[in-house]
């Protein structure tokens, strides 16, 4: 059927935005199409006018494609707007899980914070963040006025290149000429402004990317992993983790396969422990060694 076709398409459009570790196979399997319909798509996207990138065989759209732009400035929030929303979603039921996934999302992706019983929205981080994605999409330079660094316990300006926004953007990841080093600053340490400059990246080859799991983890390094769930631990990485539906391959009515890039085992490995008898780990020999060293220390202190 054509509606398929169209829900085939969809599904592989929405897995290559910001893809940074998917395979094309893995993409096939995930879709359910070959190969070379994978191909296909992706040169029929480019023709389209898509943005396609292709790092070592890792083919991913960015969010400057004109249609992913265009949808994206039509969801954008106002600070006041976000307030708003926040305070809608901070009332609703507690117990609601799709109340919990909302937050999950709105947490990570507008840096709202739900963690206390009065929900608090910070219009000058909300603005912060707003002048970062600015500074990113333009390339340009910026001062985080009166950053408080907790490693140097002082606080003063930086003056960075910012190049990405981790998993939440209440942390982003600069270039600071100053130490001639990648570092990630948390937004909520920025007792100022950002100002952004009008001057453009300088040092682009030095900028160095990091990517954070599902898990909260974050590193330069990225190993990936494939997990077997069953219907409840699949449940559970969809609503706490908010992982999406399309993630995960169905072996049976019972069991689940994902493919999950993770940069450290604690991570993952908490979650494998914590659901010992629904998780069985089917790649990555690390994560397994960790989870048995745990399991071992544990035997031993019995």
């Amino acid at each position: 059927m054509e509606l398929n076709k169209l829900e085939r398409q969809l599904k592989l459009l929405e897995l290559l935005i910001d893809n940074q570790h998917l395979t094309i196979a893995e993409i096939a399997e995930f879709v359910g199409v070959s190969v070379r319909s994978v191909y296909r798509y992706i040169q029929f996207y480019e023709n389209l006018g898509f943005e396609v990138f292709n790092d070592q065989g890792i083919y991913s759209i960015g969010h400057n494609s004109p249609f992913i732009a265009s949808v994206s400035q039509k969801m954008h929030f106002t600070s006041e707007e976000l307030a708003t929303l926040g305070e809608m979603i901070a009332r609703a039921d507690a117990n609601n899980p799709v109340v919990n996934k909302l937050k999950y999302k709105f947490r990570n992706v507008y840096g709202l914070d739900f963690r206390s019983d009065e929900f608090r929205f910070d219009k000058r981080i909300s603005e912060n963040i707003e002048t970062l994605k600015r500074a990113i999409k333009g390339k340009k330079q910026c001062v985080l006025q009166k950053y408080n660094s907790l490693n140097s316990k002082e606080m003063r300006d930086r003056f960075v290149e910012p190049f990405q926004f981790l998993s939440s953007t209440n942390e982003i990841r600069c270039y600071e000429p100053e130490s001639d080093m990648c570092k990630t600053f948390k937004v909520t340490r920025i007792k100022g402004n950002v100002v952004c400059k009008d001057k453009k990246w300088e040092f682009t080859d030095r900028h160095v990317s990091y990517f954070t799991d599902i898990f909260g983890f974050s590193g330069e390094k990225v190993s990936k992993v494939i997990l077997r769930l069953t219907t409840v631990s699949k449940t559970i990485l969809m609503e706490e983790y908010g992982l999406d539906e399309t993630r995960f391959v169905k072996e049976d009515d019972y069991h689940f396969l994902v493919h999950l890039p993770i940069c450290n085992n604690k991570g993952a490995g908490r979650f494998v422990l914590g659901l010992i008898d629904e998780v069985e780990i089917v790649k990555g020999n690390s994560l397994k060694q960790y989870v048995d060293d745990i399991i071992q220390i544990f035997l031993q202190r019995k």
